[in-house]
């Protein structure tokens, strides 16, 4: 069945933040480009930015994908405040070019997330979602599983460990949550539920929160938390189909200035590693009973006073960064992906402008003469540009069943 993937990343953002310009900018911007990996041929790519021709042509090549103008279609988004459906809808000319394109086969439509907008385009196209039913959609349950402090209940209430706090849904309430919190805590970490990769996320002593807590809030619902020490952060990927749910993997985040950067994979073995699969499941199945479909990625926590015991963080129930990778990997590399030593990381530092000069950059360099960059489809391992230069950085994931490879290869594309 072939996938009309709809990059409607925006819509996973808050639009009445402060931040969110900023945070639409700089995290959407390398979203977009990335869904290209995560294309198989017959697939069609519907965006509202301009992916670089250097770029995409080098994915095309990988994935052995149609031409350009048959794999992806850019749109010119409404004016703001736009949601890429919106834009879709309201555009005669792309409804025609959508409805011509699905006529022959069969489709369903991917979303970065569902929502009411992606519920109505699928009205319009008249082509199922093939993931959540729509009465679900319209009733809130994606917006449910992605809001911190209602995972937080959720998870709670299948005796799956989460970090204690309060929630606070005023400027006050907030305040006094704080004060609360800090005779109990040193440091307390505040999290709004509704943003995502760490932008809604700040931390520090009750004396160095409160002169800025005006500014920073900007309504809705935050949790006010111990700040943690953490040894680890982990990552787990289940795909919910309609027949069952599908344990993938789990990954090591890492973090930079305070914000999700990448991951390393597989996470290590260990009690950890068997306690986050089993969490995961759990809430997996519970999940899917309750009718949503498609990627359940969850956030875990790791204690330094208790390294092996997990607690759950939040659910990124949507298309995500350990997905779109291993999208591409199972692609590229077939089955066999799963046994992979991978390295993830965004925003890697360049002075290059150009996908088509960071790939030449490191084209003759190689690790015991293995070449460092995959250039052409069918080699055994290497590094793929995953999303091109923007704002003076770019996005990399190695692939390699030796994990030495893949240690010594990020680190050389790191290197400026």
């Amino acid at each position: 069945m072939h996938r009309l993937w709809i990059a409607n990343a925006e819509e996973a953002l808050p639009k009445d933040d402060p931040h969110y310009a900023h945070s639409f900018a700089t995290k959407t911007m390398r979203i977009f480009p990335r869904f290209l990996l995560c294309l198989k041929p017959g697939d069609c790519l519907v965006l509202p930015a301009e992916i670089p021709d250097d770029f995409a042509e080098y994915i095309i090549t990988l994935l052995k994908l149609p031409p350009r103008h048959e794999s992806i279609l850019r749109i010119n988004p409404a004016s703001d405040p736009y949601t890429l459906p919106d834009s879709i809808l309201a555009d005669n000319n792309t409804l025609s070019a959508l409805k011509a394109k699905i006529s022959s086969g069969k489709w369903k439509i991917e979303p970065f997330i569902e929502t009411s907008g992606i519920v109505r385009v699928s009205d319009a196209l008249e082509l199922n979602t093939g993931l959540t039913k729509p009465e679900l959609v319209w009733h809130g349950i994606i917006n449910m599983l992605n809001d911190k402090g209602a995972f937080k209940r959720l998870a709670a209430a299948l005796s799956v460990p989460v970090v204690p706090g309060l929630e606070a849904k005023s400027l006050d309430e907030l305040k006094q949550a704080i004060m609360d919190s800090s005779l109990k805590y040193k440091e307390i970490m505040l999290r709004k539920v509704m943003y995502a990769g760490g932008s809604g996320n700040w931390h520090g002593t009750a004396e160095e929160l409160m002169p800025g807590l005006d500014e920073w809030y900007s309504g809705g619902t935050v949790l006010a938390e111990p700040f943690l020490d953490l040894s680890s952060v982990a990552g787990s990927l289940a795909y919910l189909d309609d027949d069952d749910t599908h344990f993938i993997g789990i990954d090591r985040q890492v973090f930079k200035n305070g914000g999700w950067t990448g991951f390393d994979y597989p996470y290590p073995a260990g009690k950890g590693y068997d306690k986050v699969k089993e969490y995961t499941e759990r809430i997996a199945a519970a999940i899917h009973m309750a009718g949503a479909r498609g990627y359940l990625n969850l956030d875990w926590a790791f204690d330094s006073s208790s390294p092996e015991d997990p607690i759950v963080l939040e659910c990124n129930f949507r298309s995500n960064g350990f997905s779109y990778v291993t999208e591409f990997a199972e692609k590229y590399f077939g089955p066999s992906w799963q046994g992979m030593s991978i390295s993830c990381r965004e925003d890697i530092r360049t002075d290059y402008k150009y996908s088509k000069d960071i790939i030449r950059h490191f084209s003759g360099a190689t690790i015991d003469g293995r070449p460092l960059i995959i250039t052409e489809p069918g080699m055994k391992e290497g590094a793929v540009i995953t999303a091109p230069p923007f704002n003076g950085g770019f996005s990399a994931a190695v692939f390699s069943h030796d994990p030495e490879f893949t240690k010594i290869a990020m680190e050389m594309l790191m290197k400026r």
